[in-house]
Order: C-alpha cells, then sequence, then structure tokens
C-alpha cells in the first residue's frame, strides 16, 4: 500500500514539472503571405433607410478557411466615428477591433446598421469594413440610400392632438409615430401616390403602434376620385422584405362615432392590426360614416374593417387576407357593397384561421355593474351585389342574431348576383353562384383579377343603379358587368 502511494506521488511531481514547458507553448498562427479571409459577401446593402429612424441590423460571415488558425490584426470602419453605419464585431459595438483570433475552419459574425443625417439628403451612402490580416488588406463594402422622410407625431404611449387641416403631399413620405388623433372639425386630406409609413412592428406594444383616429366633427379625405393605379398608401414603417407582408404592425384607421362625412377612395391599407375601425353612427350625423371606394386592405391581423353599429357604402373594393375577418360588423348598422372582393386565404401560413370571411351580427353583449351579461340589440342591413364572398374554408358567411331575444332587431340582407363559398346558405341570396371556381390571377402575389375566359365571373352580374362605369383600376364596364371589382 505504501509503495502504491509513493507512485502516485512521483508521478503527480512529474507532471508539475511538465506542466510549464507545456504551457509556454506558443500558438502556431498561420502567416504566410496570401493566405487571407474569405466573406459571405463582398457588399451589404442596406436599400432604403429612412434619415434619422436607422436599419436594423445586418449580418454576414467571416471565414477562416484554413486547417491553421488566423490572427486578424485588425476590423476597422473604414469611416470611423463620422460613419453613417456601426459595427457589432463578435458581440461588440465598436468601430475597431484588434488581434482577434480565427481558429482554422471556423467563423465570425459582423453585425451593420445604418444611421443617414437626415441634412444630407436623398443620397447613397457608402463606407468600407476593412480587415488586415498578414500585412494583407480585404474589404467589404457597405452601401445605404438615405431617404428624407417627414415624421408626424410621438413614439411611445402618447398622443398628438391634431386640431386643423392637414394636406399630406405625394413628394415625400410620412412616417405617423403613436396616435394621431384628428378633432374639433380637422381634416386629413392624402392625395394620390402619397406614402404614409406607419410606425410599429409585430413584436410592439400597442401604444407604440401608429394609429390614425378621427374624432369630434372631422374627416379624412383619401385620393378622391382616384383608384388603384395612382393610390394612397398606408402600410408598415419596416422597409425589409420580411416585413412586407407581415400583418399587426399598425394600428390603422379609427373612424369615431363623432367623424363625419369620410371618404378613402384609390387606397391601400396593409400591415395593420385592424384595417379600418367604423364606431357607432352619431345622433346628428345619420349619413354614410365611411364612403370607400377602388381600394384594397389586405394583410391585417383581426379584421380589413370592423364595424359597430355603423354604416358603409363600399364599391370596387378588395378586402383580402386577414388572420381572422375580412368584414365583421357588430350590433347592426347598414352596409353597402357593390363589385366588392371579400377573399380570404389567410395571411401567414403557420397561423391558422377558423373565422369565416364574413360576419354579421345584430348583437353585443355587455355587462353591468355586477358583471352580469345582457345583450344589446340594433337593425341590420346589408346589400351585397355583383360582390364575391370567397376562402378556402367550407363556411365563409357568419350569421349571428339573437330572434328569440324580447328586443329583437330587424334583419334586413341580401346576396344579389355574387359568387359565395358556403357550405348551408339558403335565405337571402338571388341568383348567386355558389362554390365554383372563380379563376383568380395570382393569389400569392394578392392579383384577384379575373385570369380565365373560363371564368363563370364574366358577365355574371347585374345593371346597378347607380350605375358603375368602370371597375378598381379604372377598366370600362360593359353593359352586362362581371362580377368582383375587376372587370375581365
Amino acid at each position: 500500500m505504501r509503495l502504491k502511494k509513493y507512485s502516485w506521488t512521483c508521478l503527480g511531481l512529474c507532471l508539475l514539472f511538465l506542466l510549464p514547458f507545456t504551457s509556454c507553448r506558443k500558438e502556431q498562427f498561420l502567416t504566410q503571405a496570401g493566405a487571407d479571409l474569405r466573406f459571405e459577401l463582398d457588399t451589404l446593402s442596406f436599400d432604403t433607410v429612412f434619415t434619422d429612424m436607422g436599419s436594423a441590423s445586418r449580418r454576414f460571415k467571416v471565414y477562416n478557411p484554413h486547417s491553421q488558425t488566423l490572427k486578424i490584426s485588425r476590423i476597422e470602419l473604414a469611416g470611423g466615428g463620422s460613419s453613417d453605419f456601426s459595427l457589432n464585431i463578435d458581440g461588440q459595438n465598436t468601430l475597431e477591433a484588434k488581434d482577434i483570433e480565427l481558429a482554422g475552419g471556423d467563423s465570425l459574425y459582423i453585425l451593420a446598421s445604418a444611421r443617414i443625417d437626415p441634412n444630407n439628403g436623398d443620397a447613397i451612402r457608402l463606407d468600407s469594413i476593412l480587415f488586415e490580416t498578414n500585412g494583407s488588406q480585404q474589404k467589404v463594402y457597405l452601401e445605404a440610400y438615405g431617404w428624407n422622410a417627414i415624421y408626424v407625431g410621438r413614439r411611445g404611449y402618447q398622443t398628438r392632438f391634431v386640431n386643423e387641416q392637414i394636406q399630406l403631399t405625394p413628394d415625400t413620405p410620412y412616417i405617423f409615430l403613436g396616435q394621431l388623433y384628428f378633432d374639433s372639425s380637422s381634416v386629413l386630406t392624402v392625395p394620390a401616390g402619397t406614402e404614409v409609413f406607419m410606425f410599429g412592428g409585430p413584436t410592439s406594444r400597442p401604444g407604440d403602434r401608429a394609429t390614425i383616429v378621427i374624432g369630434h366633427n372631422s374627416s379624412i379625405k383619401v385620393n378622391v376620385g382616384g383608384d388603384l393605379n395612382q393610390p394612397a398608401e398606408f402600410k408598415t414603417h419596416r422597409l425589409e422584405e420580411d416585413y412586407q407582408e407581415l400583418p399587426f404592425q399598425h394600428g390603422g384607421i379609427y373612424l369615431t362615432a363623432e367623424s363625419v362625412n369620410n371618404q378613402i377612395h384609390g387606397c391601400i391599407i396593409r400591415n395593420a392590426v385592424d384595417g379600418i375601425v367604423i364606431d357607432s353612427l352619431a345622433p346628428n350625423h345619420p349619413t354614410v360614416k365611411l364612403e370607400l371606394k377602388k381600394s384594397m386592405i389586405y394583410n391585417v391581423d383581426r379584421s380589413c374593417i370592423l364595424a359597430r353599429f355603423s354604416s358603409l357604402w363600399a364599391e370596387n373594393c378588395i378586402l383580402a387576407n386577414s388572420n381572422q375577418y375580412n368584414f365583421i360588423n357588430i350590433l347592426g348598422g347598414d352596409y353597402t357593397f357593390r363589385h366588392c372582393n371579400l377573399i380570404n386565404f389567410g395571411t401567414n401560413p403557420f397561423v391558422g384561421r377558423n373565422e369565416a370571411v364574413l360576419s354579421m351580427r345584430d348583437f353585443e353583449i355587455r355587462y353591468d355593474a355586477d358583471g352580469n351579461e345582457f345583450p344589446v340589440t340594433a337593425d341590420l342591413r346589408a346589400r351585397f351585389q355583383n360582390s364575391i364572398v370567397y376562402g378556402n374554408q367550407a363556411e365563409e358567411i357568419e350569421l349571428g342574431s339573437l330572434e328569440d331575444f324580447s328586443g329583437g332587431a330587424q334583419w334586413d340582407y341580401a346576396f344579389e348576383h355574387c359568387l359565395l363559398k358556403v357550405d348551408t346558405f339558403a335565405t337571402g341570396q338571388f341568383n348567386c353562384l355558389i362554390n365554383q371556381e372563380p379563376y383568380f390571377r395570382d393569389l400569392e402575389l394578392y392579383a384577384y383579377q379575373i385570369d380565365s375566359s373560363a371564368s363563370p365571373l364574366i358577365n355574371a352580374g347585374m345593371p346597378l343603379n347607380p350605375s358603375l362605369a368602370d371597375d378598381a383600376e379604372s377598366k370600362g364596364r360593359d353593359a352586362q358587368p362581371d362580377i368582383g371589382a375587376y372587370e375581365f
């Protein structure tokens, strides 16, 4: 036993004696000329960046393609502190990093972002990232296009009250921030070709999402008389390609009960939570709350249009792709759709859709002071003429009524010369096409024009009074019009 213990002690002493020699051995770096780095790309482009706002970070990889370790003497942003770009090197925000060891076959992430000085105007900004290894230099170029914009509103949980006439112009893009509340007889006028970028994002808090609120005796006038050939647009402020089709990024347009004479023509609204919310009819303003013509609302989270005991006159419009409803009304109201497409195939393949394209209800559930629920009802009138209600579910029309409630409301609805996607639907439809293939041009590109002479929509509409002389793109209609927003 003693001999064994002694042997282990000797072994330990030997290891301690050898340790200084092994720890002093230096890392063997590859130092020969021409042993360069390899890059994932030669130019990192940011496309368009709003001035004074900054871009999301983009990244690329730096590779050591050799078997031995390379020491990168220096990684540096060429423009230094005056550059429109910034770097994150191996997890550190810095303008320069030195003596970075990159093992053979390993890689390193470089992140870059752009923030453009608005005083320099619209222009391409250029810079580069320098890499120095074994005395040789390599570069990755940076480029971004700065785009001046006019900022309106305040970020965060703040509301800007507007008590004046606001006239936008198509010459410069606008970025709306926070909640913009138009009040006291103010009017927001948006002409053809104007781009309004709504600040927010799919992960933003509700108060951070830009929302347009039309309040007391105020109105919104968008591209009145215009069409979808030169639309005004309300969309996300995120310019990256991945964000263009995402819903849930801004709060859309909210028409309060006290708003009046709202007109939205030739307009595209996308990326919203709700595209347009139309609140109750005010007693002193019995006219149509919203006139919607030749417009498209799509890729939204809850509803393209949510109406609550209100009124809508819609012509040549496309309501498409919502995670829930295309059009939903609560507590009755008065709604007319003429030559409209209500189409839903979902905005996200990873999110299931259980709701119908169209939902109409004559009631609302409310709660008393003790928390007991009770229904409130209101009359409902709805007309769908030469329109399409279609989607990827068997039943795309949902009707909700409290017929046995003692204060029951009056229902008056009709579908005339429409294409309907329904499972069981018998009443209120006249000369309609049921569950037939419409032959749209391209669902993935949201192109809902008729694409085949075999489409049953052609010449299946009825003449309207007052008539509609043209379609959503101002193409003329003939005496026997086609069903939907587009004439073949």
